[in-house]
């Protein structure tokens, strides 16, 4: 009787998780529930006896869940960034890793990946520059809510010249104005960023620590979005 009343439970559990890991939410069976704010995140956290789910910047749209089997994090080591990311972490965009930027699949699935792109873009690529010219359907900088935009740009900034071999520069283009940034700039400006990716091998903890992470020290972002060249359109 007590074996089958067990099973009975453990089923729900099993049943449960497996909600939250294809749907990405919240476990419906918990026993602690605790919600904090992280540099600017809300961070909820749901614990259950068999794993824990954290559920990072909580109620806005770049939401995104870590499950977490093993307990390995608390709240203040899991995995945290301003972006969704699932879709434009390290972990992630790391697939879209590439020698050339001549491979236009390959670099529309990276910024398609990287923030912003969620406003809808176009792109083109500069063959013989070697750069890229991105043009976001975005032109309302008046609700930049925490410097969302500048850090975006420095994010995908680094990301993208970390990923693509040969990308010398790129060209943010917005109504209005449009923010270039170069290769050069970028690793003689961007502190640490010569242990990010050495041998064409990108350390994705060192990514994390040094690019991710960074992008919650606002005067870390307006110093380095002040290297990007603007000029208007």
């Amino acid at each position: 009787m007590y074996l089958f009343i067990f099973r009975y439970i453990i089923n729900f559990f099993i049943i449960d998780f497996m909600g939250v890991s294809t749907s990405k939410r919240p476990p419906i069976y918990r026993c602690f529930t605790e919600t904090t704010f992280m540099d600017n995140a809300k961070i909820i956290v749901y614990k259950n006896p068999f794993y824990h789910v954290y559920q990072i910047n909580a109620d806005t749209p770049n939401e995104y869940f870590v499950i977490d089997t093993k307990k390995q994090y608390t709240i203040d080591t899991v995995p945290i960034s301003p972006f969704n990311r699932e879709k434009s972490g390290i972990d992630n965009i790391i697939n879209y890793q590439n020698h050339y930027i001549g491979n236009n699949s390959n670099a529309g699935a990276l910024i398609d990946h990287l923030p912003l792109s969620e406003h809808g873009y176009v792109f083109e690529i500069d063959s013989q520059n070697y750069g890229i010219i991105i043009s976001y359907h975005f032109t309302d900088w008046y609700d930049n809510q925490n410097l969302y935009i500048e850090k975006s740009l420095v994010y995908n900034a680094v990301s993208m010249f970390t990923l693509i071999d040969n990308l010398e520069y790129i060209d943010f283009q917005f109504s209005g104005s449009h923010y270039k940034i170069t290769r050069q700039v970028i690793e003689e400006n961007y502190p640490d960023y010569e242990i990010i990716k050495t041998n064409d091998i990108v350390n994705q903890d060192n990514f994390y620590h040094y690019v991710e992470q960074k992008m919650y020290d606002n005067d870390f972002i307006v110093e380095m979005f002040s290297l990007f060249e603007k000029n208007k359109t």
